[in-house]
């Protein structure tokens, strides 16, 4: 069964219970509305600490009990050790990666550094058994038309990357980009885009880690 969404959680409960508003929750959170408006569509993460101040809003538990699996893996193409699952858990969405060419940009879309998670999704079949799996959204269309905004990916945290493959690349600073991987050698990697068609070399040396997509949702 897929797991529930956070921010789909909240919002469902604000619909359905009369004199309940994203307005009244903004106040009460001591956020702007429009702020609590791209929360309840999975644009703006929802921070641990908020949690019990939106229940206290809503009058009622959200009751998402789920792994610990709350940072990704921290070195290149590998995940640091965890337990195996038994059975299929959902995985953690981190947030938006880039598509676009501007990396280095200070709103260039996810950080994984911060380890913020905005969502919780059912686990893709090659994520079964494997630690610290975690899940993304699109932020950009210059993947288009491989992948669109808004779409989810999957990312194996362990699989070795390969060429003609699709892959989300972890700088240093923890902003994220997914890209198509054209070559890696041991100073460089060269990566392609498709909207508008480019390719760009990056230094091994400000990247964190490369990590292989295995699926979308």
């Amino acid at each position: 069964m897929t797991a529930p969404r956070i921010h789909e959680r909240v919002k469902q409960v604000l619909d359905d219970t009369p004199g309940l508003t994203q307005k009244g929750l903004a106040a009460h959170m001591g956020l702007n509305p429009a702020n609590v408006n791209r929360m309840l569509h999975g644009i703006r993460a929802i921070k641990a600490e908020e949690i019990p101040v939106i229940e206290e809003y809503l009058g009622v538990r959200l009751d998402l009990q789920y792994p610990q699996e709350t940072k990704p893996a921290q070195r290149r193409g590998f995940a640091e050790g965890a337990a195996v699952f038994d059975a299929p858990q959902p995985v953690p969405v981190y947030g938006y990666a880039a598509g676009s060419g501007d990396i280095g940009k200070k709103d260039s879309g996810l950080n994984l550094a911060n380890g913020d998670i905005i969502d919780w999704v059912a686990r893709h079949p090659a994520q079964n058994g494997v630690p610290h799996a975690f899940a993304i959204y699109v932020f950009s269309d210059s993947m288009e038309p491989r992948y669109y905004r808004g779409e989810l990916v999957y990312v194996h945290p362990s699989r070795p990357v390969e060429v003609n493959r699709d892959c989300v690349i972890r700088m240093k600073n923890g902003d994220a980009f997914i890209k198509q991987l054209v070559r890696l050698s041991e100073r460089k990697i060269r990566i392609r885009q498709f909207n508008p068609p480019l390719e760009k070399e990056m230094p091994l040396d400000d990247i964190e880690a490369v990590y292989a997509v295995i699926g979308r949702g």
